[in-house]
C-alpha cells in the first residue's frame, strides 16, 4: 500500500537520530503550498531543540503548520503573545503606544487575575459571558465593557493562530452603556465661571497664585472649538493663522503621556482622520492672542508651555481644574453648575450642545471631528427638553385649526 502524501503546507513526520559527535539531528519533509516537496533538517545538542528547529523551518515554508497557541493554551498565555505582537507594532508607529498601554493594562489588571487560568478549548460562548457579566457586577461598567474589548481582540488572535474555532465573546450579550452625561454650561454660567476664575485665590499666603489664565484661555478654546484637552495642550503657534477674517485653527496633533515615552505630543489628533481647521469665535481668539503674546517666537513653540517650553500635560491641567472646582464647589453648585461632571469634557459636549441647537447635528458632527452624527448626538449632546414650538405652527398649517 503506497504511503499518503503529505497534503500541501503540511509538516510530515520528523524523525530524530544521534550523530556520533552525540548531538541530535531532526530531519522531517514538508509539502509546500504550491505542492513541491521540501527537506528539512536541523542539528543540535538536544532532541527537543533539533525537533523545534525543523518546525520552525516549516513554518517559514508552508501555512499549514499550527502556530505558537494550541487549543489547550490558557488566556494568560495567550495575552502575553497578543501583547508582544500589539508592542511590535506600537514600536512600528502602526499603533499608538498609549493604545497599547491601555491594553497591557486591562489584560494585567482585570482579565488575566480573573480567567488567566482557563484553556481556550474550554472557553465557550457561555463562559465568557459569565466572566464579564461577574466583571460587570463588582467592578464598574467601564471596566466591563473594556475587558469585552480586550478579549475579543485576543480570542480573534487565537481564532488567527489556529487555537480557536471561532471567537466566543462576539456572542455575549451586549453590556450595558454608560450613563450619558447630560449637563452643558449656558452663556451666562460661563461668564460666571471666568470671573470666578479671574478671582480664584487672589491673595494667598501659602505660595504663588494658580495659573488661573491658562485655565480661563483653555476653556475659551475649546468652547470655541469643541477641541479636546490633549488637542487643546497640542497647539503651537504654526498651527494658528490670525491674518484670516475670522481667524482660524488647525487641529493636527494632541498632547499623550505614556510611561516609555513620557508626556509629548502626537502629531495627529486622536484619530488621524479628525485632522480639521475651524475658525474662532470671537472669545476663542481672544484667548489665542493672549497665548500668543506669551508663546516662544518659534513657530513650534506651545501656546500652553511649561517653564521649560515643553506641553503643558493633560494631567497637569486637569489636575489645576479640580482644584479650582473642589475650592468653588459651593458657589458653582448654587450656578446650577453639576460640579461632579465638571472636567474639560464639559467644554466640548456644551459646544456640540450649542451647535445642535443652532444649525443641526451635523455640523455640530463636523465640527467634533465625529465620522458618524450617531456618535455626536448619543455621546456629546444634551438633548432639549422642550420641544421647537414651531412644530405647533407647522401642524396648524397641515390639519387647520
Amino acid at each position: 500500500m503506497a504511503r499518503p502524501q503529505i497534503p500541501a503546507g503540511e509538516l510530515g513526520n520528523i524523525v530524530v537520530g544521534i550523530l556520533p559527535s552525540g548531538r541530535y539531528r531532526a530531519r522531517a519533509s514538508i509539502r509546500d503550498d504550491s505542492g513541491a516537496l521540501q527537506r528539512l533538517a536541523a542539528v543540535a545538542d538536544t532532541e527537543e531543540a533539533a525537533r523545534a528547529d525543523v518546525r520552525r523551518q516549516a513554518m517559514a515554508i508552508g501555512t499549514g503548520s499550527s502556530g505558537a497557541l494550541s487549543p489547550s493554551s490558557t488566556i494568560a498565555e495567550a495575552v502575553a503573545l497578543w501583547l508582544s505582537q500589539i508592542l511590535t507594532r506600537a514600536k512600528a508607529g502602526s499603533l499608538a503606544y498609549s493604545t497599547y498601554e491601555s491594553y497591557e493594562t486591562t489584560a494585567r489588571v482585570i482579565i488575566v487575575p480573573r480567567c488567566g487560568g482557563v484553556r481556550l478549548d474550554r472557553l465557550t460562548v457561555g463562559r465568557c459571558d459569565r466572566i464579564l457579566q461577574r466583571i460587570l457586577e463588582e467592578e464598574t461598567i467601564s471596566k466591563a465593557r473594556r475587558a469585552r474589548a480586550v478579549l475579543s481582540l485576543v480570542c480573534g488572535y487565537a481564532v488567527r493562530d489556529d487555537a480557536l474555532g471561532r471567537n466566543p465573546v462576539r456572542d455575549v450579550q451586549r453590556l450595558p452603556t454608560s450613563p450619558k452625561k447630560e449637563s452643558a454650561l449656558t452663556p451666562k454660567q460661563i461668564n460666571a465661571i471666568r470671573e470666578l476664575m479671574q478671582q480664584w485665590r487672589v491673595t494667598r499666603d501659602d505660595g504663588p497664585r494658580p495659573n488661573y489664565r491658562s485655565l480661563i484661555d483653555g476653556m475659551d478654546i475649546m468652547l470655541g472649538t469643541s477641541v479636546r484637552i490633549g488637542e487643546c495642550l497640542g497647539l503651537r503657534r504654526c498651527d494658528v493663522d490670525m491674518t484670516t477674517q475670522p481667524p482660524t485653527l488647525t487641529v493636527n496633533g494632541t498632547i499623550v503621556s505614556t510611561k516609555a515615552q513620557g508626556t509629548h505630543r502626537k502629531d495627529s489628533p486622536k484619530r488621524s482622520r479628525q485632522r480639521r481647521s475651524i475658525a474662532l469665535p470671537s472669545m476663542a481668539a481672544a484667548a489665542v492672542r493672549r497665548r500668543l503674546a506669551l508663546a516662544e517666537p518659534d513657530p513650534q513653540a506651545f501656546l500652553f508651555p511649561t517653564r521649560t517650553g515643553r506641553s503643558l500635560s493633560v494631567s497637569n491641567y486637569e489636575r489645576l481644574l479640580r482644584a479650582f472646582v473642589d475650592a468653588e464647589r459651593t458657589v458653582l453648585s448654587s450656578l446650577d453648575i453639576d460640579v461632579d461632571e465638571y472636567t474639560t469634557h464639559l467644554y466640548r459636549r456644551t459646544a456640540a450642545t450649542l451647535i445642535e441647537r443652532a444649525a443641526g447635528i451635523t455640523l455640530a458632527s463636523r465640527l467634533l471631528g465625529h465620522a458618524s452624527e450617531q456618535i455626536t448626538r448619543s455621546s456629546y449632546v444634551v438633548t432639549a427638553e422642550q420641544v421647537d414650538p414651531v412644530t405647533a405652527e407647522i401642524l396648524d398649517q397641515v390639519l387647520g385649526g
